[in-house]
């Protein structure tokens, strides 16, 4: 019992600890998700890429994925190469994988802000020119109108200006009857940037013409779910303190007035960016007092922040703009040498972040190829192995084919042996039987014109088994020397009777026969006395050349003679 317990105990703590190691890897995985990293990428960048690093180790998250998410947090950081790095890998590896279309459409329009961003402008066209492909056969006409306006603004730094507000239009025609939230925010932010365009190049009816089509789309998102108040708020600050400027320059300062009352009436208008906003208006109307109060506002929150930027720049260009028209010259001059200061600050810091930048771009080449090298030692090593193996099995398959075949080879020797083990001693039985011993005249008184066929056969039969006998008793073939013309003199016959004679009886000629003799008494002797040589045994059995030993013994017994010997070696064991 108590051993049953025991057990159970160990069972309970076991369970535990498993429950707790997975909630533990549970925890640690919901760390590596789309969610959690667009959620901290702005305010933890560091940790944010530190995760997307472990993330790419443990290939919990899909690759383009993971260089999607680094793209952002290096685009958020202003390090724009970097960003098109990353958006690029991913986008190569959406183009191999082909498996979301959705996302390679994404990393194209990436590709395409961001190469404007790096003032790539036809880098950034060709990537917009193949996102509009991929839209169209998506049907995705919110990506479209996204990439025609990023050529737009391509174009407009290209200084294709009237191309540019062509391209603009297109874009914004193709949102037209966008009724989501989605979409009619999408809609106003591209007028409002078309306007700003239109007022810096000096084109203020067409910049009021946008400006109030946006304000019927302001209108028309009122109420609508989806939309904040505070983002409608913040909209129509910056849209009236626009018109408001534009009325003025037109000329109809009623108007502008009236808009520059709406203006004030939001609640952006209260902090110091919605201030910021109005000093166009505040400057046409020489409110030169208003736009420093505006300036200094803002010019606090940057203190709380940073002052290198171009931002803060800005604020002091219209500080000096402002003291000038106040006619206060000395606080324009003290401003213009903070202004000089600050924008030779600007230029070294943008100088330090490119180093970074570029330290970084190292650091990652560094890593990746250091990556790259290891996975070359590892794919050489996989082949190295993959062909040692090819070769083992290769060698393997090789060695069974030589003894398969070697295998045959014995049991067809074997077969073979037996065979003419059993013919020679068939041959043996009948020639006890024959029982000729005559060594005399075989052939006395035959007839040779007698035209009796069958009477000749009879004859040339008998004195064939007569001179056969007298051959084989008295191992005539071993000689070597032994001619034809002795054995034509032994049976009395011409040289014609006795080739007829030979061939009615044996199935070949005279060589043909003694050869057959020779080669059975060699089997004997290899059989009998397998120390000898076969060299000897040849010499013994009447046959001086070894190449006509082989020869002759291989045509009559289908191997050669040191095969032969070795497997009547086997077969005796």
């Amino acid at each position: 019992m108590k051993k049953f317990l025991y057990i159970c105990f160990l069972f309970w703590v076991n369970s535990v600890f498993l429950m707790a190691q997975e909630k533990k890897e549970s925890g640690q995985s919901s760390l590596y998700t789309d969610q959690y990293i667009t959620d901290i990428y702005m305010s933890e960048p560091d940790r944010a890429l530190q995760l997307l690093d472990e993330a790419e180790k443990k290939k919990v998250m899909m690759p383009a994925r993971i260089n999607d998410l680094r793209s952002m947090v290096y685009r958020n950081r202003y390090q724009c190469k970097l960003a098109f790095r990353y958006a690029r890998r991913a986008y190569v590896q959406d183009s191999i994988a082909g498996n979301s279309p959705e996302h390679l459409l994404k990393m194209t329009i990436a590709l395409a802000e961001l190469s404007s961003l790096l003032s790539e402008y036809e880098v950034s066209n060709r990537y917009v020119v193949e996102g509009i492909r991929q839209a169209r056969d998506m049907g995705n006409k919110r990506a479209e109108a996204k990439l025609l306006f990023c050529m737009g603004e391509n174009k407009r730094w290209l200084s294709f200006k009237k191309d540019a507000y062509e391209t603009f239009d297109e874009a914004i025609q193709l949102l037209r009857d966008a009724d989501d939230a989605y979409g009619l925010r999408m809609l106003s932010y591209f007028n409002g940037v078309k306007m700003s365009f239109l007022i810096d190049d000096g084109l203020i009816d067409d910049a009021l013409s946008v400006g109030l089509y946006r304000q019927k789309l302001l209108d028309k998102m009122e109420g609508k779910e989806g939309i904040q108040a505070a983002y409608l708020d913040l909209q129509k600050s910056y849209l009236y303190s626009k018109l408001a400027y534009l009325y003025y320059c037109l000329g109809d300062k009623e108007k502008a007035e009236e808009c520059f009352i709406k203006y004030k009436s939001t609640l952006a208008a209260s902090t110091p960016a919605g201030k910021y906003d109005a000093t166009p208006y505040l400057f046409v109307t020489g409110r030169y007092r208003e736009v420093l109060d505006n300036c200094r506002e803002l010019k606090e929150v940057f203190r709380r922040e940073d002052t290198i930027n171009y931002q803060y720049r800005g604020i002091l260009s219209k500080e000096i703009k402002a003291y000038t028209g106040l006619k206060e010259y000395e606080k324009a001059v003290k401003l213009s040498t903070v202004f000089i200061a600050l924008t030779d600050s600007i230029y070294q810091r943008e100088k330090t972040n490119a180093a970074l930048e570029l330290e970084t771009l190292y650091d990652v080449d560094e890593r990746e190829a250091h990556i790259a090298e290891q996975a070359l030692k590892l794919k050489i090593r996989t082949i190295s192995l993959a062909f040692i193996f090819f070769i083992v099995l290769l060698v393997l398959f090789f060695l069974w084919k030589v003894w398969l075949q070697n295998r045959n080879i014995k049991e067809k020797n074997r077969a073979l042996v037996k065979y003419v083990n059993e013919a020679l001693s068939e041959q043996k039985k009948k020639q006890q039987l024959s029982g000729a011993d005559d060594k005399s005249i075989l052939y006395n008184d035959l007839d040779t014109e007698s035209s009796d066929i069958d009477k000749e056969y009879e004859i040339n039969k008998q004195v064939f088994q007569k001179l056969d006998s007298l051959i084989r008793r008295d191992e005539l073939y071993l000689s070597a020397d032994l001619s034809r013309e002795d054995l034509v003199r032994m049976a009395h016959m011409n040289n014609t009777r006795f080739a007829k004679m030979i061939k009615e009886n044996t199935g070949t000629n005279l060589s043909g026969y003694i050869n057959e003799l020779r080669l059975n008494h060699a089997i004997h002797l290899l059989k009998e006395h397998p120390e000898y040589t076969l060299r000897a045994i040849a010499e013994a059995s009447g046959i001086n050349s070894m190449p006509t030993f082989h020869s002759l013994f291989k045509n009559k017994t289908g191997m050669t003679p040191s095969e032969f010997k070795k497997t009547q070696i086997d077969m005796k064991q």
